[in-house]
C-alpha cells in the first residue's frame, strides 16, 4: 500500500472515522480507558507525540489528563486534521499539527510519550522493525511508548480462529466482513506479538507488556 493509497483511503473515512472503529474494532471504547489508565502519572508539561492520530481521540485522553501537556499529531491526511482541529478546537493552543508520511520524515525527538493508535500496521515488517529504534530514539530517557495495533498470535490455526471471531463481531455491527478482511489482507501488516516484543527489546526498549487483547487487537507498552 503506498502513500497515495493510503492518504485517499483515510480521506474518505475522516467523516466517521470514530463512528466506524466502533463498528469493525472489538473493544475500541474499552482500550481507551487502557490508554488513558496506561499514561504516566502526574501533572508534568509532558511533551506527547500522537503518530498517526487521526481524528485526535487518543490526543484528547492526554490533554484531559494533563493539563500542561503539549502534543504533536501527525497524520498524513488533510481531512484527518481538519478532523482533529474540530474534535479538540478548545485545546486549540496546546498542540501542533504536522502532516506527513511517518515512513520518510522525521517524527522529531524530546518526547515524554509517544502514542500509536492503529497506525503501525501500514509500515512493512522490516520498516516497523526498524521504526521502533526511531520511536526510542525520539523518547527521553524513562519515556513511555503506547501502541494500539493489530497483534497476531504465533500459532496459525489460533489466527484463523481470531479472524473468524473478528469476522463474526464485524457483521453483527452490520458490516461486510468478507470486504474489511479482504482490505486487511490486501494493505495491512500485522505484526505476531512475539516478534513485536523481541523487536521492542532489540531497539532498546525494557518493561515491555501487553495491557489488552481481544482476537487479534492489543494494546501494549514499553519504556525507555
Amino acid at each position: 500500500m503506498n502513500k497515495n493509497e493510503v492518504e485517499e483511503h483515510f480521506e474518505k473515512q475522516a467523516g466517521s472515522y470514530e463512528e466506524l472503529m466502533v463498528k469493525l474494532i472489538p473493544g475500541y471504547l474499552e482500550q481507551h480507558a487502557i490508554i488513558y489508565d496506561l499514561l504516566p502519572e502526574g501533572e508534568k508539561a509532558y511533551r506527547v507525540l500522537d503518530l498517526g492520530c487521526g481524528n485526535g481521540v487518543l490526543s484528547e485522553q492526554v490533554l484531559k489528563k494533563y493539563p500542561h501537556a503539549r502534543i504533536v499529531g501527525f497524520d498524513l491526511t488533510e481531512e484527518m486534521l481538519k478532523a482533529y482541529k474540530n474534535k479538540l478546537y478548545k485545546y486549540s493552543n496546546r498542540f501542533e499539527l504536522k502532516k506527513g508520511d511517518f515512513k520518510t520524515e522525521s517524527i522529531g525527538n524530546s518526547y515524554d510519550i509517544i502514542l500509536a493508535g492503529l497506525s503501525l500496521h501500514h509500515l512493512d515488517l522490516e520498516q516497523r522493525r526498524n521504526f521502533y529504534k526511531t520511536i526510542y530514539s525520539a523518547l527521553n530517557a524513562g519515556g513511555t511508548f503506547i501502541s494500539r495495533d493489530i497483534i497476531i498470535d504465533e500459532d496459525e490455526g489460533v489466527r484463523t480462529q481470531q479472524y473468524e471471531l473478528w469476522k463474526r463481531f464485524i457483521e453483527s455491527n452490520g458490516e461486510d466482513p468478507e470486504f474489511w478482511y479482504s482490505k486487511h489482507m490486501q494493505k495491512d501488516y500485522p505484526v505476531i506479538i512475539s516478534e513485536h516484543f523481541a523487536w521492542l527489546k532489540d531497539a532498546g526498549f525494557i518493561k515491555i507488556g501487553c495491557h489488552y487483547r481481544l482476537f487479534n487487537f492489543a494494546v501494549t507498552s514499553a519504556m525507555k
